[in-house]
């Protein structure tokens, strides 16, 4: 029986080769992409995830209150860490890190490398495998240091490197004590080359303070077995109050591993949201395409219903039971599926390289074996039951009588479950369409923005090794070979955030004024020259003209006006009073807001200071009486000279300040991808669709034809019905999406207003992509020979 159910399946599969080629292509691109958005979504969810003990992994967050609102960061003092564990045995580890990027060398071969330095304690928590070397002492030592099994390959050429030695700069003698395998992506220390140990800091010269409000460290947290979560944070809150008796306000809680990476954004001081919004929009977005792909299987499976008529009708007067018909028709959906699956299986292989390229991952079958074939074998069993479970029981329903008269279905289909169909495919293309299109209009928004600063031709690199010594006589030959125009130290970068504090007193400051939190920066000369920043009071901070500048400050409109400040000029600002790091700020000029952080939200109050303990960068202003490869060419020449041990590493600010726009851009890239890929199966469907009307009433189009009807007229009565249809999903489908992206434009303060002709838009796209596939096969049947649909008439 089964051999001949399938026997019968693969006839109807080849003898309706168009329909077959429609449903197996449709169905295995929505296959494909519901099995990529599949994969990555257990990458992400798997985020931080694969340690031994993840279940017990937390980092302690701190909590605070600024001007009203609650505040949640990742940061902690380094004191903290040790006062945690041995006040707390509910707590069996802790562990302190930093990140650290220097230059390691083993006397030839010099990288720079990315690092984390922790306490001995690290690989407790984070068991990553280990190729060589013991976890459990692998950093009991100041010069302990562990290397990633690539970077070991490419700092000593193999792994087998136990025991040798290499230099971190040039103050840095180190061991190593253990290598361990690649880190995967889905780590929160993917870009690690190395880990250290903690004494590590005090030999790279780092200072380190007992101040329970330096936010300088993370701090990680092995809870025991059996530990609740819950009643340790309850105990361990008022932690940092009890030990600055109430001065520093703040609470502390541990955040657990699997909410790092999904839920990394706070609402209020607490984290609600993240990386899992983004997952379950795609999540969705793939269901509702491989939706798309299941309608257009039923609507083509019962579109041809009439031509297989006759033969359910023959099959149940010889006595087939229904049980029978509805085996044979779920068998050929099964086939159907199948070859999808295949197929799908196939464009996945290839289409995984593509997406990895976009989202900027390493996203493999092989990694995930068996996620993918349990994805794809639920796919098609998904695929199999919901869309041939329909058409199986319409077409074993048919009474024998109507079907061998072939009176089945009225001349015009009028089948009102599959209009109801075709509108839902469009309802969800169209509402793509919309919101792909109102994404990119607030990206636009926020690129048009104006920055503040001037990013044209200008340039920024590290302060490191022989730059920090060579600082002045690298400024002045930059300037006296005209190569910049002006030259710039600083403590972070200028397209990026760098590090906010509080706790500062003013004149008329009121008690509430000491949580305004600010964004500081630190200078030496030439800030606002350099940065291309507008002046618009007082003057620039400049140490070599005003050696007093060292306690000079410069506000932003923002800081100013958040301080209420009429005459800013001459203000003393008093950071830390009453504490022995209390300092006096002058203020000496007002700057123009620029944007540090996201072009979408407020700007901030800003303290640019004058020179600081540590700087990081040199921002440089390039002539623009050269060109530009004749300035990079004698700035990468300077660079080498004065700094010959490092590799020569420039950035360009408008560069770098693009990539704030990155992930905005991706999620828009994304979301244009799928709705064209959704707006093309659904086409295919329509496709499908007018072929089938067309075979339907043919004879009636070529009546018409011979009583005069034109064959616009003729295509026209085709078409209308099938764009009526596109027009109710247009209907339904922008103010579904205008309620989508109204509530995404929330997260901006900055946002644009959705315009009506956004919808307007979407809509007479759709229409046309519509009318251009209805219309190419209506036109066709319209300019028919009549003779050929009516000589047996």
């Amino acid at each position: 029986m089964i051999k001949n159910h399938i026997k019968i399946a693969w006839r109807n599969l080849l003898k309706n080769k168009g329909n077959s080629t429609i449903n197996i292509l449709g169905l295995a691109l929505g296959m494909s992409i519901a099995l990529i958005i599949g994969l990555w979504i257990n990458s992400e969810i798997k985020y931080d995830r694969f340690y031994s003990k993840t279940d017990r992994i937390t980092q302690v967050y701190t909590l605070d209150t600024f001007e009203g609102k609650s505040h949640t960061w990742g940061s902690t003092p380094a004191i903290l860490g040790p006062i945690l564990k041995q006040e707390h045995p509910e707590i069996e580890e802790v562990v302190r890190t930093a990140d650290v990027n220097h230059l390691l060398h083993d006397g030839e071969k010099r990288f720079k490398a990315s690092g984390t330095v922790s306490d001995p304690g690290f690989f407790k928590l984070f068991d990553f495998p280990f190729l060589a070397g013991n976890p459990e002492n692998a950093l009991n030592k100041p010069d302990a240091i562990v290397l990633t099994e690539s970077f070991a390959k490419k700092l000593f050429g193999h792994t087998d490197v136990i025991g040798r030695t290499l230099s971190i700069e040039k103050f840095a003698s180190m061991t190593v004590q253990g290598v361990i395998e690649d880190i995967p992506r889905n780590s929160t220390f993917h870009d690690n080359d190395f880990f250290c140990s903690w004494d590590f800091l005090k030999t790279a010269g780092w200072t380190f303070n007992d101040s329970w409000t330096s936010y300088n460290h993370q701090t990680y947290a092995l809870l025991k077995e059996g530990s609740s979560l819950s009643a340790t944070n309850q105990n361990i809150a008022n932690l940092v109050k009890n030990h600055t008796n109430n001065q520093v306000k703040a609470s502390i809680y541990l955040y657990p591993a699997s909410r790092w990476h999904l839920y990394d954004k706070s609402e209020n001081g607490k984290m609600v949201a993240g990386n899992i919004i983004t997952l379950r929009m795609f999540a969705l977005i793939g269901l509702f395409i491989l939706l798309i792909a299941c309608i257009n299987f039923i609507n083509l499976s019962t579109a041809g219903a009439e031509r297989r008529a006759k033969e359910v009708g023959v099959r149940k007067v010889v006595g087939a039971p229904k049980k029978t018909l509805i085996q044979q028709f779920l068998l050929e959906s099964f086939l159907t599926t199948g070859l999808a699956g295949i197929i799908a299986w196939l464009l996945t292989m290839i289409g995984l390289p593509f997406f990895n390229s976009l989202i900027n991952s390493n996203i493999s079958i092989g990694d995930q074996p068996f996620v993918f074939w349990g994805l794809l074998i639920t796919v098609i069993g998904i695929a199999t039951l919901g869309a041939g479970t329909y058409p199986a029981f319409v077409l074993s329903a048919f009474e024998p009588i109507r079907s061998l008269k072939g009176n089945l279905l009225s001349p015009k289909g009028n089948f009102k479950p599959r209009k109801i169909l075709v509108t839902l495919q469009f309802t969800v293309s169209i509402c793509l369409g919309i919101c792909t299109i109102i994404i990119g209009q607030q990206i636009h928004y926020g690129q048009n923005r104006a920055s503040g600063y001037d990013q044209k031709n200008l340039v920024y690199t590290a302060l490191e090794g022989g730059l920090g010594k060579n600082y002045e006589i690298v400024r002045h030959e930059l300037i006296q070979q005209g190569i910049a125009s002006s030259v710039v130290k600083s403590a972070g970068r200028i397209t990026s955030y760098n590090s906010n504090s509080w706790g500062y007193y003013w004149p008329n400051a009121q008690p509430e004024d000491y949580d305004v939190t600010f964004n500081t920066m630190s200078t030496d000369a030439g800030f606002t020259q350099t940065m291309g920043i507008k002046l618009l009071a007082g003057r620039d901070i400049d140490i070599y003209a005003h050696p007093s500048d060292s306690n000079a400050v410069l506000l932003n409109e923002a800081a100013v006006k958040r301080m209420k400040l009429t005459n800013p000029l001459g203000t003393s600002i008093i950071e830390g009073k009453g504490t022995i790091y209390e300092t006096t700020w002058n203020v000496v000029g007002i700057i123009a807001d620029f944007i540090l952080q996201s072009p979408y939200q407020d700007i901030e109050p800003m303290m640019v200071k004058g020179p600081a303990s540590y700087f990081s960068h040199i921002h440089i202003r390039l002539n623009t009486a050269n060109s530009l490869l004749s300035n990079m060419d004698q700035l990468q020449a300077i660079l080498k000279k004065y700094n010959p041990d490092y590799p020569v590493d420039i950035h360009f600010a408008d560069e770098a300040y693009a990539l704030k726009f990155k992930q905005q851009k991706r999620t828009a890239t994304l979301t244009a991808l799928f709705s064209g890929l959704a707006i093309f199966i659904a086409c295919l469907g329509l496709f499908g669709l007018v072929s089938f009307a067309t075979i339907q009433r043919q004879k009636e189009i070529g009546i018409r034809k011979v009583l005069g009807a034109s064959v616009a007229a003729i295509a026209a009565m085709l078409s209308k019905d099938f764009l009526k249809l596109v027009v109710l999903a247009i209907v339904v489908a922008s103010p579904i999406a205008w309620w989508i992206m109204h509530q995404w434009l929330q997260d901006f303060v900055y946002r644009i207003d959705i315009q009506w002709w956004t919808f307007f838009f979407a809509g007479a796209l759709a229409i046309l992509i519509a009318l251009f596939t209805v219309s190419t096969l209506a036109i066709k049947a319209a300019r028919a020979n009549p003779v050929d649909s009516l000589r047996d008439e």
